[in-house]
């Protein structure tokens, strides 16, 4: 969407203005620079960086206004120890890990060092500078927010009766049978929901299903994108042509030239495709295989090489963690001492590696199996070195100085490398476009989505519904997350879609896999609008979750109806066709059952049940019970000193602070959310 647009969709508000978070504006123009400074290299889905930016700024505007009358804030020297100094921030611990694993300490002393003399003042260091600057204020937001934690969970306190409850309720064990009733054991035709159950449900659930914002409901219907016969052959014949290549001399850069793999591992007849394994180990070396169908893709395989691998390799070496230059020169040289025979391997791990596992071991990291190590390694160990040499090599982790000192040969397999070309089997465009006719036709017939529900019906079909969506949401039902999604929560939310519209627009979603072809078309249609505020008997009706819980409430009707009287587990089993189950050992922090899943009531009420009496029908989640204490409940034997409970119960309290202080703020504070208005 252009400025202009925006602006008129604004009425000469500031167009620049992504949101408000309790009175604090969120600019399109630094939420762009600093998505752009901290995600530059990101390669994930750009809808899911945006959505990652925008809960950053919205938790540092909630942040900031906390703080303000509390108190808190970070000073210099307290940034200046979060970046550089021994209490690192997590940030600069993620951020600046080496692949050893550990924190870059010189890389961080060299910042440092550069900001402290001015270094970075010059202009070439201008992009660094805006993404540290950027960095810092997350630093301090991180840092402010854990402050607020703190104060909150250290004030949290467990009295004795807590701590009395939280033993019992880990210790008091009760043994009880059970019968579940399905609630599909009742048909939907056999119930029926009106507004009156609507109303009810409202009046005991009266703000659970408040809308913080507008949301909006879809139905739509895939038309799958398959390849035919006709396709497959295409790629079959493209491969054909490709066989001559592969067979020549120059193989290794044929077979790059042609976005294939020239392997330098050797591979097992379990790593290869199932169908043809035998048929690739038994080809003569140099010989080409194939075409033959592996995972969706047609493949050609020259055989390079074969060699029966050992099942394990045992192998000592020496890290120099860090895969710099300079660290290549020490290892080569650390190599020569060996070889000439003036240093021992083993002593030189004891005083040079940088590996803590096998450093004072001289290196010997024990017998292991292919596949173990880093690839790197793994491959000198398996498929190229030979026992007593020795190999360096460059790894994740640093310089590696190798020898391989042993080799088991337990199932003297051969293996085998390869070089392979493969065919992906695309849909052609002819196949993409019967497949978007077809959506087109019906778009073209129905009006509306009653019409849409009643045609598809009649072919036997069924429409799919997407999950509440808001205005800013890029991702919708099983349909996946990005720009194709986004395209229809855009034209779900657009000013001029009413509930119980069809796009006339027919939606492609792109394969998922990269194959870069329409994988799918898909038909849409509004099925409901719930504004934002209060919720009504309107809104609750175009909710499908709540749907479903009413009707299961309406079968519990009917099932209890046909309980009314039946004291009796077995009988009530038998009239359903069900069985009589048994949970054994239950407390009542356990929330599920072996048969029927989270039945938090039902096990709250075999706790109030008395031993060998029978309850009263449960409406659990998943269907009707009836249980029978079995043991009786246990007495419970309080130890002298609670402290360890007490301890448990305030840990508890504290897990739930710290996972729900952050959501609980944002659902309180005052946001108004323009993003779907620029992307």
């Amino acid at each position: 969407m252009d400025v202009v647009s925006n602006s008129q969709r604004y009425q000469a508000a500031d167009a620049n203005s992504l949101g408000v978070v309790n009175g604090r504006e969120i600019r399109s123009d630094e939420f762009e620079q600093y998505k752009a400074a901290i995600y530059a290299n990101s390669t994930g889905n750009d809808y899911q960086v945006r959505a990652q930016v925008w809960n950053y700024f919205v938790e540092d505007a909630i942040v900031r206004e906390q703080a303000e009358p509390l108190g808190l804030g970070v000073s210099k020297e307290e940034l200046k120890e979060l970046q550089f100094g021994t209490a690192l921030s997590p940030i600069i611990t993620d951020r600046f890990r080496g692949s050893n694993g550990m924190v870059d300490m010189n890389s961080l002393g060299q910042i440092k060092s550069a900001i402290e003399s001015g270094q970075l003042a010059e202009e070439q260091y201008k992009e660094f500078r805006t993404r540290w600057m950027f960095q810092e204020k997350e630093i301090q937001k991180q840092r402010i927010q854990d402050k607020m934690m703190n104060l909150v969970v250290k004030g949290l306190y467990a009295p004795n009766w807590l701590a009395e409850a939280v033993f019992a309720e880990n210790n008091q064990r009760i043994d009880f049978l059970y019968v579940r009733i399905p609630y599909d054991k009742v048909a939907d035709s056999d119930i029926k929901v009106t507004d009156e159950d609507y109303a009810q449900y409202l009046k005991e659930n009266p703000r659970l299903y408040d809308q913080l914002e507008e949301t909006r409901v879809v139905s739509y219907l895939n038309f799958e994108v398959s390849a035919t016969s006709a396709d497959s052959m295409v790629s079959y014949d493209r491969l054909m042509k490709l066989l001559p290549g592969l067979k020549g001399k120059d193989d290794s850069l044929f077979v790059v030239n042609n976005d294939g793999i020239y392997d330098v591992n050797y591979r097992s007849k379990e790593e290869l495709p199932a169908n043809f394994a035998s048929t690739i180990l038994a080809t003569p070396n140099d010989s080409v295989v194939g075409p033959y169908l592996d995972g969706g893709a047609y493949t050609i395989a020259k055989v390079l090489a074969k060699k029966v691998l050992p099942d394990s390799v045992k192998a000592r070496h020496i890290l120099l963690q860090g895969a710099t230059p300079e660290n290549q020169l020490k290892i080569d040289s650390l190599k020569k001492e060996i070889e000439s025979g003036r240093a021992a391997f083993d002593a030189v791990a004891r005083a040079v590696s940088q590996d803590p596992g096998s450093g004072s071991k001289g290196g010997d990291l024990g017998y292991f199996t292919n596949g173990m190590m880093v690839p790197e390694f793994n491959n000198v160990c398996f498929n190229t070195g030979e026992q007593g040499k020795l190999y360096t090599v460059a790894t994740q982790f640093g310089w590696h100085l190798i020898e391989i000192t042993g080799k088991k040969f337990i199932n003297n397999q051969a293996s085998v490398r390869l070089a392979t070309i493969s065919e992906a089997i695309r849909p052609s465009a002819a196949t993409q476009q019967s497949a978007k006719d077809k959506a087109l036709e019906l778009v073209q017939s129905v009006k509306n989505l009653t019409e849409l529900e009643s045609k598809v019906a009649s072919e036997n079909k069924s429409l799919e519904l997407s999950q509440a969506l808001k205005a800013s949401d890029f991702n919708v039902g099983l349909l996946g997350a990005g720009k194709d999604a986004r395209d229809i929560v855009k034209w779900a939310f657009d000013a001029d879609t009413d509930a119980g519209d069809v796009s006339k627009q027919v939606f492609a979603i792109v394969d998922p896999n990269g194959g870069y072809y329409d994988a799918r078309y898909v038909v849409v249609a509004l099925r409901s609008i719930s504004p934002k505020g209060a919720a009504t008997v309107a809104t609750l009706k175009a909710n499908p979750q709540v749907e479903v819980e009413i009707k299961a409430r309406k079968k519990a009707d009917v099932i209890k109806s046909k309980l009314q009287g039946t004291s009796d587990l077995a009988a009530a089993a038998a009239a359903f066709q069900v069985t009589v189950d048994t949970s054994f050992g239950a407390t009542f922090l356990q929330t599920a059952l072996p048969k029927g899943g989270p039945e938090p009531r039902v096990i709250g009420a075999a706790f109030a049940t008395a031993k060998g009496a029978v309850s009263k029908p449960i409406a659990g989640k998943t269907g009707v019970y009836m249980v029978q204490m079995a043991s009786g409940l246990p007495e419970v034997n309080l130890p002298p000193d609670m402290t360890m409970f007490r301890r448990q119960a305030v840990s508890v309290a504290q897990s739930y602070v710290r996972s729900g202080l952050m959501p609980a703020m944002k659902k309180a504070a005052e946001m108004t959310d323009n993003r779907h208005l620029f992307f």
